[in-house]
């Protein structure tokens, strides 16, 4: 075979002579450049698919998306009125920023389920298997929460408890906060809320107040009211350590400061230890509670036969019959005008086996300075009590129930208006009822038996011989002269009866 005609007349692409014809090598060329461009072309297309697949990622992948907060579980509630609203805002807070772990409502009102105790966790044991909703539905359980156990405080709505809002010892901020809860709430304009806010401040403060601002909106006035009660409190403090008060004098500022929360009581009784404490702080005399002088100078301070040593002031007691299952013990009540219900000691109550309601709802219950006492709420009253204080007052009272054990028995305020009793603070007695008690609790009086017996008359036998001891008085022992006039003396005074008149009878 001839090597030229088997190089010419085969495949130009598997020809391997180093003679090639230009028109070959030519063609050669356009198809690899043809079969590049497809290459790029494929890989454009695998570019934009990737690019897109990219751009898609951080919406729908897990791993792109950012982390949720960290947020710590909303507090238990156990069914109190006051914290009820904070729970339900806890829970919202919650469950909107994790969506991840609680996307579903039958698990947001599980967590709930598990987050109650005390008295809501038992209606929500009593209602969860009746209402299937309450299982399925966190708008609609968190709306029974609200309805059984948000109630006003104390039976007042919230534009009642707005209006009675004081400041009284409280700092301009605390009262602030107060105000600021009870006002969101409320849905009122801010013309109306200002108008609220400065007839709650103090009557000293609100004079200071006056004098000293140009807000033209709530927030400015009380931003304003803050801080000007700031200040003057800090004046107060630097001037009660720096001034030296002189016997007998008082403070320029003491008009500025709350006085000591005590009952007006008149009876001796020790200090109560708050009061002790309260008078030492601002420097008060332990005795009669003034400034400008100390106890063992005090002008109104018992002298030491009266007063046995310590602190005491007086107090109204009055002498109780507490008629209970038939028998009557007796007591001491104090009248306190400050008290504004009637209280009975819980240990006499338990003593006496009176029975007891709950109140329903409770009565809230605080000092003078907003403080609450005790466990701030009565929960507690006693059914009709039959009582007589003194002799003849005899009355029924409901009482409620709470921890005085230096008092067992306290009649407040309603039960002075009810009788309006004439009271000598002097002598510290009770000394006459209103005409209004002569016709009710004074004229069923159980009557007192009166008995009488027949006396006969008995013949008096004088001994012939009286005694030797009575011998010089044997004259008085003789009837002959028992019968006779004594002589006339000459200092008798001369009785003139007119002739023919009868004596008057009767």
């Amino acid at each position: 075979m001839d090597p030229n005609t088997s190089a010419s007349g085969g495949d130009p692409s598997q020809n391997t002579s180093p003679i090639m014809d230009p028109a070959e090598l030519r063609d050669i060329i356009v198809r690899q450049g043809a079969l590049i461009r497809s290459y790029q072309d494929q890989v454009e297309v695998l570019q934009d698919q990737l690019r897109s697949a990219s751009l898609a990622a951080p919406r729908d992948s897990p791993a792109a998306r950012s982390e949720s907060p960290h947020l710590a579980l909303p507090d238990k509630f156990e069914g109190s009125a006051d914290r009820c609203r904070g729970f339900l805002r806890q829970c919202e807070v919650f469950f909107s920023h994790q969506p991840g772990m609680y996307r579903e409502e039958e698990t947001q009102c599980a967590l709930v389920m598990s987050l109650l105790t005390g008295r809501a966790l038992e209606w929500a044991s009593a209602v969860w298997d009746a209402d299937p909703q309450i299982r399925s539905s966190f708008a609609y359980f968190s709306g029974m929460i609200w309805e059984v156990f948000v109630y006003p405080t104390g039976g007042k709505d919230i534009s009642v408890q707005l209006m009675e809002l004081r400041q009284g010892s409280d700092t301009a901020a605390d009262y602030t906060i107060k105000f600021r809860t009870l006002a969101a709430q409320s849905g009122w304009n801010d013309a109306s809320l200002w108008a609220v806010f400065r007839a709650g401040l103090n009557p000293e403060f609100q004079t200071e107040l006056a004098c000293r601002t140009e807000a033209t909106t709530l927030s400015q006035f009380v931003a304003t009211a803050i801080r000007l009660d700031n200040l003057m409190r800090q004046h107060q403090a630097g001037t009660s350590r720096s001034t030296t008060v002189r016997p007998g004098s008082r403070s320029n500022y003491s008009s500025f400061r709350e006085e000591i929360p005590e009952p007006m009581q008149l009876g001796r009784s020790r200090l109560a230890e708050p009061a002790h404490q309260q008078r030492g702080r601002m420097r008060l005399c332990y005795n009669c509670g003034a400034s400008g002088h100390l106890s063992p100078r005090c002008p109104e301070k018992p002298s030491s036969a009266q007063v046995g040593g310590g602190s005491w002031f007086f107090s109204l007691l009055v002498p109780l019959s507490l008629c209970v299952s038939n028998r009557c013990v007796s007591v001491s009540a104090l009248i306190d005008s400050g008290a504004a219900v009637n209280l009975i000691d819980g240990a006499l109550v338990e003593k006496l086996g009176i029975p007891t309601f709950p109140c329903l709802p409770p009565l809230r219950i605080m000092a003078i300075d907003s403080r609450p006492i005790g466990e701030g709420y009565l929960k507690h009253q006693t059914e009709l009590l039959d009582f007589r204080v003194g002799l003849f007052h005899q009355e029924c009272l409901v009482f409620y129930v709470t921890s005085s054990p230096a008092n067992p028995m306290i009649l407040g305020f309603p039960w002075l208006r009810r009788h309006d009793p004439q009271i000598s603070w002097h002598l510290g007695e009770l000394v006459r009822w209103s005409p209004a008690c002569k016709e009710k609790c004074l004229r069923d009086q159980v009557p007192r038996p009166c008995r009488t017996s027949c006396v006969r008359e008995t013949p008096l036998t004088i001994p012939a011989h009286p005694p030797q001891e009575y011998a010089e008085f044997r004259e008085v022992f003789s009837e002959e002269r028992a019968a006779r006039l004594p002589a006339h003396q000459p200092w008798d005074c001369a009785i003139d009866l007119l002739p023919n008149a009868s004596p008057p009878r009767g």
